[in-house]
């Protein structure tokens, strides 16, 4: 079972919620979307950029150690391997004088001897004899006169071995204080940590994020960019220095994400708000905007009823009262073709009576059966040709109910009256008809070429002993213009005049019906500056002209 459609008022409520509800929500979206997306994008390249900024500050602080050591190896060269204490302590104060603590700076010999010190003591690991083939200085030995770093007690140590040849001197070793590191990673608005290549962290503004043995969560070592890490989510950027040391800067998303539900269930209840007065407010408004449908629909269901004399007062657009003006002259219109149709049936039923009493009269009735009658007794052939254009006569009039014919339908009827004319006045009477042969099939109105040449033959004759009549046919431009000429009697002026004027009238008033009916016919069969125009002069002959639209 087919539903049944809904109806315009709902079309439109449905409409107004779809196109106000579902953007408000659309838009939301996207507009919590594009946060989302700017703020991520915003702190990524915050996030970068910090982390740059600690790089930058860890590698600019390194290559002041590490330059430093090289500066005191090269001091230890110049000085043909022997160790200048004020020149060392020269150049430890240069290259931490930007920093408030100098750090601890050993030189030991090859068998771990301490042959300078920047602080009294000196840490255990580096004396140890057993110590010799592990941290530091089992890295300086390893980097061969390259300078080396490592963490080792939570300290950042970097040592360089001076070598003469292939035999080791000196050991340089340096402790890097820990509150240089620290400075490095200062930043209060996310973690900071700094690690060597094996993950061990050499500083950190946070205890977080690090396993039990002090390394960094390998979670976050291994990955870049969102991170889930125990329930949370992180932001991680990671770069390496030219030394190898690894910064992590991690941002914390737990109070993004939580502004960001925030921002949802703010626009949840705006976009609810707002979807529960679009659909009160549309209840209302759909009736205001369709109440004039609802009056064409009432009308349409009055004219449907049958009455054609309602109208419609429609005052609140333009466009609708486009429509009612256009619905009123509508059936205005009809109302007036209605009439026109009925007097056109009336008058096309009265042309055809009239013409069957032309027919029929007993005048015309009788000479035509007594001149078959006499025809037959002399001239087989005449009687016989007579009877078949009256049969045809007959036929066509009263059979064929058709309003319009073709021209070569209407000839053909046009001839079978000529007949019964030509035996009858015999020599009197001659015709001669000229039809353009690309008009003969249109449609013209059915009986309008018979009453022509009638009209010809009743007032054409008077006292003459002859006429003639000739009927001519053809196209000009969009029209087809019919011609019955005589050269009998004629009219005077003032019976010309009458003829002409009544022509004119809606309603006749005289007792010439033939050249009324035809006109009036085509007055009222089409619209535009058709029908009849009669000429004549006395003595001289009538013409009468038809003028009607070409159509097939």
């Amino acid at each position: 079972m087919n539903k049944a459609p809904a109806s315009f008022q709902e079309n439109i409520r449905k409409t107004f919620i779809r196109f106000s509800v579902v953007p408000v929500a659309l838009v939301s979206v996207m507009a919590l979307i594009l946060f989302v997306f700017s703020f991520a994008l915003i702190m990524a390249i915050s996030n970068r950029g910090e982390n740059e900024a600690v790089n930058e500050k860890l590698t600019r602080m390194t290559n002041i150690y590490y330059q430093m050591l090289d500066d005191v190896g090269e001091s230890l060269e110049n000085n043909h391997l022997t160790v200048s204490r004020n020149e060392v302590f020269g150049i430890l104060y240069d290259r931490t004088s930007e920093f408030e603590d100098i750090g601890d700076l050993i030189i030991l010999s090859k068998d771990q001897k301490v042959l300078f010190k920047s602080k009294s003591s000196v840490p255990q690991f580096l004396t140890d004899g057993t110590s010799s083939n592990w941290g530091i200085l089992k890295a300086l030995k390893k980097a061969r006169g390259k300078t080396a770093s490592i963490l080792y007690d939570k300290k950042l140590c970097i040592g360089k071995g001076v070598y003469r040849g292939e035999k080791l001197r000196f050991m340089i070793v340096y402790i890097v204080p820990s509150d240089v590191l620290s400075v490095a990673s200062e930043i209060q608005s996310r973690y900071v940590l700094i690690t060597d290549k094996n993950g061990w962290i050499y500083a950190a503004n946070t205890n977080k994020l690090r396993d039990s043995y002090g390394q960094i969560d390998s979670r976050i070592a291994q990955n870049t960019g969102f991170i889930m890490v125990d329930g949370g989510l992180f932001y991680v950027h990671k770069s390496v220095t030219d030394k190898g040391f690894g910064v992590y800067t991690i941002t914390d998303m737990g109070w993004s994400v939580q502004l960001i539900i925030v921002l949802i269930v703010i626009l949840a209840i705006v976009f609810l708000a707002i979807a529960f007065v679009t659909v009160r407010s549309t209840a209302k408004s759909s009736e205001e905007y369709t109440r004039d449908i609802r009056k064409i629909e009432n009308a349409l269901e009055e004219v449907q009823n049958g009455n054609l004399d309602v109208s419609l007062r429609i005052g609140s657009s333009k466009e609708f009262m486009t429509i009612g003006n256009d619905f009123n002259d509508m059936l205005k219109g009809l109302r007036e073709q209605i009439e026109r149709n009925n007097e056109l049936a009336q008058n096309a039923a009265f042309a055809q009576v009239k013409q069957l009493e032309s027919q029929f009269n007993p005048h015309f009735l009788f000479n035509t059966l007594d001149n078959i009658r006499f025809m037959a007794k002399i001239d087989p052939a005449a009687a016989d040709k007579m009877i078949v254009s009256l049969s045809g006569i007959l036929r066509y009039c009263i059979r064929d109910m058709r309003e319009e014919v073709t021209v070569r339908e209407d000839l053909d009827n046009l001839q079978f009256y000529l007949n019964i004319l030509q035996i009858r006045f015999n020599k009197r009477f001659a015709y001669n008809i000229e039809v353009s042969e690309d008009i003969m099939d249109c449609l013209i109105p059915k009986l309008m070429l018979q009453p022509l040449l009638e009209n010809a033959i009743k007032y054409g004759f008077g006292d003459r002993e002859k006429l003639t009549v000739n009927i001519r046919g053809y196209q000009m431009q969009d029209e087809l213009v019919f011609i019955c000429e005589d050269d009998g009697a004629g009219i005077d002026e003032e019976q010309l005049w009458v003829i002409q004027n009544y022509l004119k009238e809606d309603e006749n008033r005289t007792n010439h019906y033939g050249l009324y009916n035809i006109h009036r016919r085509i007055r009222l069969l089409y619209k535009g500056n058709y029908g009849l125009d009669v000429t004549s002069k006395k003595d001289e002959g009538t013409c009468v002209r038809m003028i009607i639209p070409k159509h097939t």
